[in-house]
């Protein structure tokens, strides 16, 4: 995770404020993040335009439904292999995230 990914992401905690984390953990962007807040604001980058589209959608869905365990999605990313996220809700009280 990036110094201002992690900056954001102590701030969320800090406020009570709930987000999501979503790791892409193979392909050629393994390990880029994206932040995702229950109102679809993002911050960071999966590698590709379509697929921060789609994983923001999912994790706006998993913040809606009161998510707390973590949990991962493969996506399709046109031209590419599936990628698998991992995505993990901060600020629920029981957050993943270390």
């Amino acid at each position: 995770m990036s110094e201002e990914s992690r900056a954001i992401v102590a701030r969320c905690r800090a406020a009570g404020e709930r987000l999501a984390v979503a790791t892409a953990l193979d392909g050629g962007h393994a390990g880029a993040q994206l932040l995702v807040w229950p109102a679809g604001h993002t911050f960071g980058d999966l590698g590709w335009p379509r697929l921060n589209q789609r994983v923001a959608l999912y994790a706006e869905q998993l913040l809606e439904r009161q998510a707390q365990a973590a949990s991962s999605k493969r996506f399709e990313v046109p031209g590419a292999a599936r990628v698998e996220i991992r995505i993990e809700i901060v600020g629920s009280g029981r957050d993943a995230t270390g």
